[in-house]
């Protein structure tokens, strides 16, 4: 298990609880509470918040009533280890027994310490997002920079050679760009990926794609060309609008894009859905839609474009149907183009739209 990056430097003493790396020498104890944080439910990158058991949260806890109910394994926003306890703290501040299927009965008070130490652990794993027209100035032409892959944790070096709309990059060494190339399954793709981007102690929430063009001046790299790094407000070299992915991903770098989901109106949410299935970020795909209203036929789509615009829907207070046009390339080749039709449900004003169903 791999942990955030403030983590592998040492732990902090902070609320009376330890900031650890649970690979470090400050290591766990048997009964120690422990709060975790991943950006996916499967990925091995881990930030974990460590204290003992005599916390008088643990108390609290203990005393909480709970009731049946069951939770999203896609909607988890931290683990968290209390004795024999396996609990999930969820992006609606719920929280849950994995084991027992059951969901505490939180008071106000309780809710917000949970609700700070979640914060405490997320600030050290996520980036900050700062607008590219400061981060270009601190991470200038010919700087160097760390990446880290927020989904896996690998960590690679990089310098910035050029970009203004963006950060144009290469890795430093042959050992940079084999590392850059195993989070890319060991084939270049221009798929987006969340990124963390460290600039003297500073962790800039951003997106890259795996893909080397263009020129290339670092010699002894392996490295045929650049790729490109996006921040905050970037943008292509032909476009001034920020990419719809990069932003995506960017938002996921930064420990947003929950939130950003779960407020998301019928169009944007579609939005987000084909954004997703472009970049085959299949826990991104799983936020938006219902796994039961995925046509198997999609597994077969190696792109696809968002339209510029997607149509206000036929929508009521709790259903919406939304047809869009989109065009698409599949993994065996050929261009493709047709109308697909989302329908989306929520079960109150105040809860998320979910698409339910996609007919092609």
């Amino acid at each position: 298990m791999r942990s955030a990056r403030l983590l592998l430097i040492h732990a902090i003493w902070l609320f009376g609880l330890w900031l650890s790396d649970t690979g470090t020498a400050c290591a766990k104890r048997a009964n120690d509470i422990v709060i975790s944080v991943s950006v996916s439910p499967d990925s091995p990158f881990v930030s974990t918040l460590e204290f003992p058991n005599t916390h008088p949260l643990v108390r609290e806890l203990v005393r909480t009533p709970t009731i049946p109910a069951s939770f999203s394994p896609d909607w988890i926003r931290a683990r968290i280890k209390v004795k024999d306890r396996d609990l999930v703290f969820d992006f609606q501040d719920r929280l849950f027994d994995h084991k027992k299927s059951r969901q505490y009965l939180l008071p106000l008070s309780l809710k917000a310490k949970l609700e700070e130490l979640v914060q405490t652990v997320e600030k050290v794993h996520y980036g900050k997002a700062v607008p590219w027209e400061k981060v270009k100035h601190s991470f200038g032409r010919m700087k160097y920079a760390a990446v880290i892959d927020l989904e896996t944790g690998e960590r690679f070096n990089v310098q910035r050679r050029a970009g203004s709309r963006h950060a144009d990059v290469q890795p430093l060494t042959r050992d940079d760009t084999q590392i850059m190339k195993q989070i890319y399954q060991g084939k270049w793709s221009w798929k987006r990926r969340a990124i963390l981007v460290e600039v003297e102690g500073i962790y800039y929430a951003a997106s890259m794609h795996g893909m080397p063009h263009g020129a290339g001046a670092i010699q002894g790299n392996d490295f045929s060309g650049h790729f490109c790094i996006h921040f905050s407000g970037s943008s292509t070299h032909r476009r001034k609008e920020p990419d719809p992915s990069h932003s995506l991903m960017i938002l996921k770098a930064a420990g947003t894009l929950p939130q950003t989901i779960l407020e998301a109106g019928p169009e944007v949410l579609v939005g987000y859905f084909l954004t997703s299935l472009n970049e085959h970020d299949s826990h991104m795909l799983r936020m938006t839609a219902d796994s039961s209203a995925v046509p198997e036929g999609l597994k077969a789509i190696e792109s696809v474009r968002k339209p510029e615009h997607i149509p206000s829907p036929a929508a009521g207070p709790f259903m919406a149907e939304l047809p869009v046009r989109v065009d698409y390339s599949l993994r065996t080749g050929g261009q493709h183009s047709g109308h697909w039709h989302f329908l989306l449900l929520r079960s109150a004003p105040w809860e998320r739209w979910r698409i339910v169903d996609i007919a092609i």
